[in-house]
């Protein structure tokens, strides 16, 4: 291998981390024992590996280095030689940036989870303000798809208005036998009393028939009801049940249907 091919390999950078097997590491040796590129190389690489641990630096625990130095004493050769002091320092040395480097890479990871978890905290808040904005218009266009049903309704010719009174005032039911559609106006009508409800009925043969419970809230204020063919008025009472009775307990609004 030419030396060109050899510093561009990355095998260097792995001997600098000590992730060489045995047979790249005898290379790494022999090349910077042959070639002078290969230790400049190498002295770079280093420079370079305690530049980077310098400036991302995390402080290790007090504890780790005594448990280094300890680990080194345990393995130090039994019969020392003259160039165990420099192999001893040398070893020490990289044991401080691997330390340093792996600090950092903990600290890095730890800043980026932070970053990430604030990234998704922002991103929830977005999709809850979408999704507000999303009901919104869906709100809005069910109110104008209302609105234009109603607009309909009283042109029609066949409609008929139906004056439901209670003495105080008027509310307005529309009822169309053509497009068998009852629609009551919900803001003509009074506030029921403290605990009470609203029910709408049809008079058939002189007998109350229920239409369901009149829903103060109705989308664009009015309310679609029951359409009975044979109907002759129409009523509203007012009921202590929330699900309404199978009888009128008090009427407070009637009104009969104009004929055709």
């Amino acid at each position: 291998m030419d030396i060109q091919s050899f510093i561009q390999s990355g095998l260097l950078e792995a001997y600098v981390l000590g992730q060489c097997n045995a047979e790249e590491r005898a290379l790494v040796e022999d090349m910077l024992s042959r070639y002078p590129e290969a230790r400049a190389e190498l002295q770079s690489i280093e420079r370079a590996l305690e530049g980077y641990a310098s400036a991302n630096a995390v402080p290790p625990p007090t504890w780790m280095k005594g448990r280094i130095m300890d680990l080194i004493d345990t393995e130090a050769p039994t019969a020392p030689t003259a160039a165990t002091p420099a192999l001893k320092s040398r070893s020490w040395r990289w044991l401080q940036l691997l330390a340093l480097a792996l600090a950092a890479l903990a600290g890095y990871w730890i800043y980026r989870s932070i970053q990430l978890q604030a990234e998704k905290s922002t991103l929830e808040d977005r999709i809850e303000e979408l999704q507000v904005q999303i009901d919104a218009c869906r709100e809005r266009d069910q109110r104008m798809e209302k609105m234009e049903q109603i607009v309909v309704l009283l042109r029609d010719r066949d409609t008929r208005p139906v004056a439901l009174d209670n003495g105080k005032g008027t509310a307005y039911a529309y009822f169309n036998p053509v497009r068998q559609t009852v629609a009551l106006d919900i803001a003509g009508l009074p506030a029921p009393a403290p605990g009470k409800y609203f029910q709408f009925w049809a008079i058939v043969d002189n007998q109350p028939v229920s239409m369901g419970m009149v829903d103060l809230q109705a989308v664009a204020g009015w309310q679609n009801l029951p359409y009975l063919e044979n109907a002759a008025a129409l009523a509203i009472s007012q009921e202590d049940n929330p699900g309404g009775n199978a009888t009128p307990t008090e009427v407070v609004m009637v009104g009969n249907i104009p004929a055709g």
